[in-house]
């Protein structure tokens, strides 16, 4: 028995065979084949078991907004051009079935990644991921999409795409390598209850190897003893119970024992998530994320088929609030068809509402949009990057044009809260004149930690610094706090903070009225909320 201890990005116990996804051996080098008809053959085939591997998933996810990884890798797997560089590199240079795939996709990926446009670049990630899976399946690999049932995955990274596939067969938890809290698989893996630990290498674990991992603490177990798998096992029923306990009670008020009432809500990425919101108990939407509209298209969308986005969301709550943040694009979030500027550092670049701001037309059509859904229901209105006064009243001038294009129009639109984000430390140090304008604040806490404590939430190297418990980051918490209550603002949480447990406590004694989080954290927040 060996114990180790990594970074816990995900709550629960995992205990299960290990299956190992390591991509490291399929450096593909060039080879020739005696029978282009077979190879041709054999990749045929294997581009077949890939279709059919990805069309399983799609069925069982159905609606998952999480699917569209998935329709891409499809969409790509069907791409003529790539089939025909593959079958001219088969039948004609008489390559290797497994050569020819990888090399031409390496080939298309390589051109991708050099292209200014972060859609585009992001494009290659994916034709990299299917080449994993084409290639697996030439080869005869354990893949994502083979993975036995109940079994603790580990990689030295795992690809979201991977990640969905392994979901849907029931896996107990998930180790690798690189990765942080933030990262988009171990947002996947909280927002599907499956425990996880990141930062571990463990490269001497061979298949099968029974491992037991514990999700809020970090640690790992390979080859558990029966004391061990007594007490784990113990520790797993007991956080069973309280899961249970939690889905049950999720539709009752989250008020504390001296009777005071905080607002969970959710967070959300397009209409289809509601159906998520209102099972889990939520009580209203505390972000939109209206950045995903915009993606995945050839052009943005209309006013109109913005207006019946949030319309559906508005109506579907039946009077509870959403907060529908304005256009998020720019850093790790470009939209293809939209111009950005090259920037050397995205993150402290155009951004958010710096971009809107500089886009009057995208930003109008937006502001009409949401104004026109607030005549059928209670909607917010949210900036964000907001970082002065100045970038709040040309936000609100913005809005104040908006009516008056609606008024000319004669299209009926209703009132909205006006807010911002507080993902910036300068803006977390000025709630106080930021509220005097507004109606509430909400803190982006993913971005507000990495600026404050200057360490890319992406970048495993420096996850130790990207401390959410930095007592620099609850002063400037604590400010936000104070200075919206002294305004008359309610102040909200939407980042991940939101929904971490050991910290829910102090943000109630801070006075925050409002977290958001995923929707399957909603009744462990209000369980705890209501213990306190």
């Amino acid at each position: 028995m060996e114990k180790f201890f990594g970074v816990a990005v995900s709550e629960g116990i995992a205990i299960g065979p290990c299956y190992r996804l390591d991509n490291s051996d399929l450096d593909i080098q060039p080879a020739k084949s005696t029978d282009a008809v077979a190879e041709w053959q054999r990749a045929q085939e294997a581009k077949t078991r890939v279709a059919a591997n990805l069309q399983k998933q799609l069925a069982q996810f159905g609606d998952d907004p999480h699917a569209e990884i998935l329709q891409a890798h499809l969409t790509i797997l069907n791409d003529p051009e790539l089939a025909a560089g593959i079958e001219n590199a088969i039948q004609t240079q008489h390559d290797t079935a497994e050569y020819a795939v990888s090399h031409n996709i390496l080939s298309y990926a390589d051109m991708l990644e050099s292209l200014p446009d972060e859609y585009l670049r992001e494009r290659a990630q994916d034709l990299r991921d299917l080449r994993i899976q084409w290639l697996s399946q030439l080869l005869g690999k354990t893949t994502a999409a083979n993975v036995q049932a109940n079994s603790v995955i580990y990689a030295p990274e795992l690809l979201p795409s991977q990640f969905l596939q392994v979901r849907s067969v029931g896996i107990a938890g998930i180790i690798t390598e690189q990765g942080g809290s933030t990262s988009h698989v171990a947002i996947l893996a909280r927002n599907f209850g499956i425990p996880m630990v990141t930062g571990l290498s463990l490269t001497d674990v061979v298949n099968e190897t029974e491992i037991a991992l514990d999700g809020q603490s970090g640690q790992v177990i390979v080859a558990p003893d029966a004391q061990a798998l007594t007490e784990l096992t113990n520790t797993r029923d007991e956080y069973e119970k309280m899961m249970k306990n939690a889905y049950a009670n999720r539709h009752l008020e989250a008020k504390t024992k001296a009777g005071q009432l905080i607002e969970v809500a959710a967070n959300i990425g397009s209409p289809n998530d509601l159906a998520h919101v209102l099972e889990n108990g939520a009580d209203g939407v505390g972000l939109f994320r209206t950045e995903f509209l915009f993606m995945d298209r050839k052009e943005a969308p209309t006013e109109d088929e913005q207006y019946e986005a949030y319309k559906q969301v508005a109506q579907g709550l039946s009077g509870k609030r959403v907060v529908i943040r304005t256009l998020d694009a720019g850093a790790d979030k470009k939209v293809a068809y939209l111009q950005f500027d090259e920037e050397e550092n995205p993150f402290l670049g155009v951004r958010g509402l710096r971009y809107t701001l500089k886009q009057p037309t995208l930003f109008q059509t937006q502001l009409k949009a949401i104004l026109r859904a607030a005549d059928h229901g209670n909607i917010a209105l949210m900036f964000p990057m907001v970082t002065s006064v100045a970038d709040v009243e040309a936000a609100l001038a913005a809005v104040d044009e908006a009516k008056g294009a609606l008024k000319a129009e004669g299209k009926s639109f209703g009132e909205v809260e006006l807010g911002a984000m507080i993902e910036v430390p300068a803006a977390a140090l000025i709630t106080d004149l930021l509220a005097e304008k507004l109606d509430f604040v909400s803190v982006g806490t993913n971005d507000l930690i990495q600026y404050t404590t200057a360490s890319d939430r992406m970048n495993p190297e420096v996850t130790k610094w990207y401390d959410p418990s930095h007592p620099g980051l609850w002063r400037l918490l604590e400010q936000v706090a104070k200075g919206a209550h002294a305004n008359g603002a309610w102040v909200g949480m939407c980042g991940e903070l939101a929904g971490t447990l050991e910290f829910v406590p102090r943000l109630i004694e801070l006075g925050y009225d409002e977290l958001s989080m995923s929707p399957k954290r909603i009744g462990l927040v209000k369980t705890t909320i209501r213990a306190l």
